[in-house]
C-alpha cells in the first residue's frame, strides 16, 4: 500500500482552510447583499457576547480585591458601591445581550433557510433539460437535496459564532498575554489537536456521503414507491412491501455503519485530545496558585486569571472546533456552489435573434446526428426533414427509435451532435430560448399534474406570463374534452387537484392526461407538440380532441407522435423512425401504397380492430 505524502498532505490541508475561508466570505456577502442591518445587528451583538464572561469576572475579581483591602475596617465606602454596582450591571447586561442574541439569530437563520432555498430551486428550475438528466450531476443533485440548505443555513450560522469565538481568544489572549506570555502558548497548543480531529472527521463524513451517492440515490427513488399511490398500489397487489421494506432497511443500515464508525473514530481522538487539553489547564492553574502563594498576584486577580484560562480554553477548542466543522460543511457548500455556478449545457448565444411571435416558422432538420452526452451510441442519425409552417407531422416508429428524442431536440432540451436544426433559416442555436419557448406548446408522456393547484390553475399554468382569462380557461377545457368531468364536480373549475390536500380530488389519468391537453390549448402556441397526448384518453374523447386540433388555424404547425394509427392518418406528413432514421416519409395512402415498414406496423393494428 503506498504511503502518503507529506507534502501533499499539507497542501490538502492549507487547500481545504482556503477553500473554507474563501466560501465563508462568498455566504457573507450574499447575506451582506440583502439584509446589511440584520448582518451588522446579530454580528455586534456576538462581539459583545465574547465580552459578557469577562466583565463578570473582572468584576468578581475587582470586588475580591478591594474587600481583601477592606477586611475589619468595617468601612463601606464609595469604592465598594462602586464595585458592587459594577458587578450588579456584569450580571444583568448578559443575559439581555444573549436574548437578543437568540432572537435575532433565529431571525437570521429563516432568512438565510428561505435565501438559499430559494436560490437552489431557482437554479434548479432555470437548469436545462440535458444538465438534469446527466448522469455526472446525479451526485451533486443529491447531495444538494438531502444536505445542502440546511449544511448552508449551519455554515452561515457557525460564522457568528467563529466571530465570537474570535473575540473571545483575543480578549482572553491579552489578559493571559500581559500576565504570563509562555502559558497562553501551552493553552493555544494543547487545544490546536481538536482542529485536526474536526477536520479529518469532517473529510470521512463527506465521503461517506460522495461514496455511497449511488446507494442514497437508489435508497431515495425506493422510498417513492411507498408514499406516492400510483406506486403503492402495484406494491400491495404484487405483495412487494416486504421485499420493499428489507432493502430499504438493507440501504439504511449500510449508511448507518459507516456513519458509526466514523463517529468512533472520532471519539477515540477526541478523549485523548481532551487529555491534553486538561493537562494543559492544570499546568497553568498549579502556576498561578504558586503566584499568589509566592504574593505576586492578588486573590481577586488569580480567580480572573484561572477564569480567563478556562474562557480561553473554551474558546480555543470552540473555535477550533466550530473551524473543523465548518470545513466538513464547507464540503457540502463547495457542491451547493458547485450548483449554483453550473454554466448548463445549453448555452445562449451572445447576440440572440428574437423570432417573430405573430408568425409560425419553417423548421428544417439539416443532416442530424444526435448521441446523449453520457455515450458514443447515435440515437438518430442523418435526419433530413422539412416541416414548413403550418404543417400536420406525424412520427411513428417502434419503442427506443428516437421519437422523443427528436423532439426533444426541437425543443432545444439538446443540441445535436452533427448538423443542425434551423427556423426560418437560422440556426436554432442562434435564437433566444425564450423566444423559442413562446412558440411552442408542448405535452409529452410524462407530463405535471400540479397537485394543489385548483383546475382553473392548472389549465392556466399553460401561459402564465398573463393574468387568469376564464373564458379561455373554459374553451381550453371544452377543446381538450375535460369540461366533460370538470362541469361535474361540486366546484367545478376550483376542485383542489390532490386527494392528499383538503377537499382535494384525484381525477383519473385521462382525465389528468385532458387538463395537461387543455393547458396546451390555453397556450394557443404557434407549434403545437405532442407526444403520445391521448394515450389513456377514451376512444370518444379522442376523436373529439383530433377533430379539434384539425380545426387550429391553418398557419399553426402540429408535431404529433403516436403509436394509434388511427390518429396520424389524417396527418398532411408522416415520418416512420426505424432505428434512429428516417425510414419513410409521406402521407398515410403513399406509405400503405408502399408497403414497407408504416404498411406492416398499420397492418397489424388493423387485424387487433377486426
Amino acid at each position: 500500500m503506498p504511503r502518503s505524502n507529506p507534502e501533499h498532505q499539507e497542501t490538502l490541508r492549507l487547500s481545504a482552510l482556503v477553500s473554507t475561508l474563501i466560501n465563508m466570505k462568498r455566504v457573507w456577502l450574499i447575506v451582506w447583499g440583502g439584509r446589511k442591518l440584520l448582518l451588522t445587528s446579530v454580528g455586534a451583538l456576538y462581539v459583545f457576547g465574547a465580552a459578557m464572561p469577562f466583565l463578570r469576572t473582572g468584576a468578581v475579581a475587582l470586588l475580591i480585591n478591594h474587600l481583601l483591602g477592606a477586611v475589619g475596617k468595617g468601612v463601606f465606602d464609595k469604592e465598594i458601591l462602586l464595585y458592587v454596582g459594577f458587578l450588579i450591571f456584569s450580571e444583568v447586561l448578559p443575559p439581555l445581550v444573549y436574548t437578543l442574541q437568540w432572537y435575532y439569530n433565529k431571525v437570521f437563520r429563516f432568512y438565510f433557510e428561505e435565501l438559499f432555498t430559494m436560490l437552489v430551486y431557482s437554479k434548479m428550475a432555470v437548469l436545462d433539460v440535458a444538465s438534469h438528466e446527466d448522469p455526472a450531476l446525479q451526485d451533486i443533485f443529491l447531495k444538494v437535496k438531502e444536505s445542502g440548505v440546511w449544511r448552508m443555513e449551519s455554515f452561515a450560522s457557525r460564522q457568528l459564532f467563529i466571530l465570537q469565538n474570535i473575540f473571545e481568544i483575543i480578549i482572553a489572549m491579552v489578559v493571559l498575554g500581559y500576565a504570563t506570555w509562555w502559558l497562553l502558548l501551552l493553552l493555544v497548543v494543547g487545544t490546536i489537536p481538536s482542529l485536526y480531529i474536526e477536520i479529518k472527521y469532517g473529510r470521512e463524513v463527506w465521503s461517506i456521503y460522495g461514496s455511497g451517492a449511488a446507494r442514497r440515490r437508489r435508497f431515495w427513488a425506493l422510498t417513492e414507491h411507498t408514499v406516492h399511490v400510483r406506486h403503492l398500489i402495484e406494491l400491495k397487489l404484487f405483495q412487494n412491501v416486504k421485499k420493499f421494506m428489507s432493502l430499504i432497511g438493507e440501504l439504511y443500515a449500510s449508511f448507518q455503519s459507516e456513519q458509526i464508525r466514523a463517529d468512533r473514530h472520532k471519539l477515540l481522538l477526541q478523549l485523548s485530545t481532551q487529555f491534553f487539553a486538561q493537562l494543559t489547564i492544570g499546568i497553568s492553574a498549579l502556576w498561578f496558585v504558586h503566584q499568589v502563594l509566592a504574593g505576586e498576584i492578588a486573590i481577586g486577580t488569580f480567580v480572573f486569571l484561572l477564569s480567563s484560562m478556562g474562557g480561553l480554553s473554551m474558546s480555543l477548542s470552540g473555535f477550533f472546533s466550530n473551524l473543523g466543522v465548518q470545513y466538513q460543511d464547507n464540503l457540502f457548500v463547495t457542491d451547493v456552489f458547485k450548483l449554483l455556478d453550473l454554466p448548463g449545457m445549453i448555452a445562449e448565444a451572445e447576440h440572440p435573434i428574437i423570432l417573430d411571435s405573430a408568425k409560425t416558422p419553417d423548421i428544417v432538420f439539416d443532416h442530424v446526428d444526435f448521441s446523449y452526452p453520457d455515450s458514443t451510441t447515435p440515437i438518430l442519425r442523418d435526419i433530413d426533414l422539412h416541416i414548413p409552417a403550418g404543417t400536420k407531422l406525424a412520427i411513428v416508429g417502434l419503442n427506443g427509435a428516437g421519437k422523443t428524442t427528436l423532439i426533444k431536440l426541437l425543443a432545444r432540451f439538446y443540441d445535436p451532435t452533427m448538423g443542425k436544426i434551423t427556423v426560418d433559416g437560422t440556426d436554432l442555436r442562434l435564437v433566444e430560448q425564450k423566444s423559442w419557448y413562446g412558440m411552442i406548446g408542448a405535452l409529452f408522456q410524462e407530463y405535471s399534474t400540479y397537485d394543489s393547484f385548483t383546475i382553473k390553475e392548472a389549465i392556466a399554468l399553460g401561459d402564465s406570463s398573463s393574468s387568469e382569462d376564464m373564458h379561455l380557461i373554459e374553451d381550453a377545457a371544452m377543446k381538450s374534452e375535460a369540461e366533460s368531468f370538470v362541469g361535474n364536480l361540486p366546484k367545478g373549475y376550483d376542485s383542489v387537484l390532490g386527494k392528499e390536500f383538503d377537499n382535494g380530488i384525484e381525477p383519473s389519468i385521462g382525465q389528468k392526461q385532458k387538463l395537461a391537453i387543455a393547458r396546451v390549448f390555453y397556450r394557443d402556441p404557434r407549434i403545437w407538440i405532442f407526444d403520445e397526448p391521448t394515450a389513456s384518453v377514451d376512444a370518444e374523447s379522442e376523436a373529439h380532441i383530433f377533430e379539434k386540433l384539425e380545426a387550429l388555424p391553418k398557419d399553426r404547425t402540429v408535431i404529433l407522435i403516436s403509436h394509434r394509427f388511427s390518429t396520424v392518418r389524417h396527418a398532411d406528413k408522416i415520418i416512420v423512425l426505424l432505428d434512429g432514421t428516417i425510414k419513410e416519409s409521406g402521407t398515410h395512402e403513399e406509405l400503405v401504397a408502399l408497403g414497407g415498414e408504416y404498411a406492416r406496423l398499420f397492418a397489424l393494428q388493423a387485424v387487433g380492430y377486426n
